[in-house]
């Protein structure tokens, strides 16, 4: 069996200054902010679902918040990083989303790899909810090399879920959590069903409870690559792991 992969692609961090040039909504609740800067490159990994920390003001303006968000898509000549914020609880980063205007201004701090499995693994099995949806589609957009990929993403809206343009070898299956279930409920029933193997890479992220449930229930000896992560956590607006 094949020994899990330690992953080695963390570079320095460089911050830049940032403003919005544009947002829109991508779905019920996810907006998508596009920010210009300079030399935008030096904060953008070059991995599949990479990510930035984006700071912004504290709401009492002593200091600044940041917290982590998938590069949606990145424009060298531009200069300009795209993130797409899906928008739940009271967190600073969501709340300040709805309400910044064109030329409010934020810092980017990179880069950060995504933890996405690596070309060594034969294939691919992701699991997600709204909040890793940006990591997940943007995976899933880049994997050209032939196997299969296939990814579980649960909502509690069906309104937020996405027509993803995706390569002919991935796929995904939508799964809406019904009125009073756990967040993460559908994503582990789903995983209980999943014929898991010593060369597929495995990637979940989402509500912090069920992110400790699935780091247990599946032992990283059972698969080639496993990355778990907790997003967020019920009940609390600016969760940190």
């Amino acid at each position: 069996m094949q020994a899990p992969i330690k992953r080695t692609d963390r570079r320095p961090s460089t911050a830049r200054d940032v403003i919005v040039v544009a947002r829109e909504y991508v779905s019920e609740n996810m907006i998508r902010l596009t920010l210009a800067g300079h030399d935008l490159i030096a904060t953008v990994h070059d991995s599949p679902g990479s990510w930035v920390k984006l700071f912004v003001d504290e709401p009492d303006g002593f200091g600044e918040h940041g917290r982590a968000y998938t590069v949606r898509g990145f424009d060298p000549v531009a200069d300009e990083i795209t993130l797409d914020i899906f928008l739940h609880g009271a967190g600073t980063i969501p709340t300040w989303a709805t309400r910044c205007s064109i030329g409010a201004r934020a810092r980017v701090a990179g880069p950060r790899a995504s933890g996405a499995p690596s070309r060594a693994t034969q294939s691919l099995a992701l699991f997600g909810d709204e909040t890793s949806l940006p990591a997940i589609a943007a995976i899933l957009e880049r994997e050209h090399s032939g196997r299969r990929a296939h990814a579980y993403i649960e909502v509690a809206d069906e309104r937020d879920e996405q027509d993803l343009s995706l390569p002919d070898n991935a796929s995904t299956t939508w799964l809406t959590r019904r009125r009073g279930e756990q967040p993460g409920a559908q994503l582990l029933a789903a995983a209980k069903r999943t014929a898991f193997s010593d060369s597929m890479g495995v990637w979940f992220a989402g509500e912090a409870a069920a992110a400790h449930w699935f780091r247990h229930a599946l032992p990283a000896s059972r698969v080639a690559e496993l990355h778990v992560r907790g997003y967020w956590r019920s009940g609390v607006g600016d969760y940190r792991e």
